[in-house]
């Protein structure tokens, strides 16, 4: 079951259960429950801390691939409490990205929105690169 909700950055987020990975240079984080996505970043339910500003690769497997496709980010923990982790995404390859824009808009209930969203986040990461 996915379900969609709106983070206070107001990016489409979806809710389901996959495989994550979180790792840092002290160990691996993983888990299959309480995942919540958006094109910034992601947020899950583990009893695990980890320090705010803690440098970390995610791994997101689409286990309704045939393939094993992953989402792979480089990301930065955010918030850190028993039983919620989130992590912003810092950089993202360009594979990485189609499956995460995809990933939100088969799922989001407002796609639309959510196109948008990926529009609007492209052109400010564009627009501010140097050139």
């Amino acid at each position: 079951m996915v379900r969609q909700t709106s983070d206070r950055r107001n990016f489409t987020r979806i809710s389901f259960n996959t495989e994550v990975e979180i790792r840092t240079d002290n160990g691996v984080i993983r888990s299959k429950e309480g995942v919540n996505v958006c094109l910034n970043g992601l947020h899950l339910s583990t009893d695990e801390i980890l320090s705010p500003g803690t440098a970390c690769r995610v791994s997101i497997t689409l286990l309704a691939s045939e393939d094993r496709l992953s989402i792979e980010a480089a990301g930065t923990v955010v918030r850190s409490v028993p039983g919620n982790l989130a992590v912003t995404f810092t950089e993202i390859d360009l594979d990485s990205y189609q499956h995460l824009r995809l990933l939100i808009l088969n799922n989001a209930e407002q796609a639309e929105k959510a196109e948008e969203e990926f529009r609007s986040y492209l052109k400010n990461r564009v627009s501010s690169s140097p050139d």
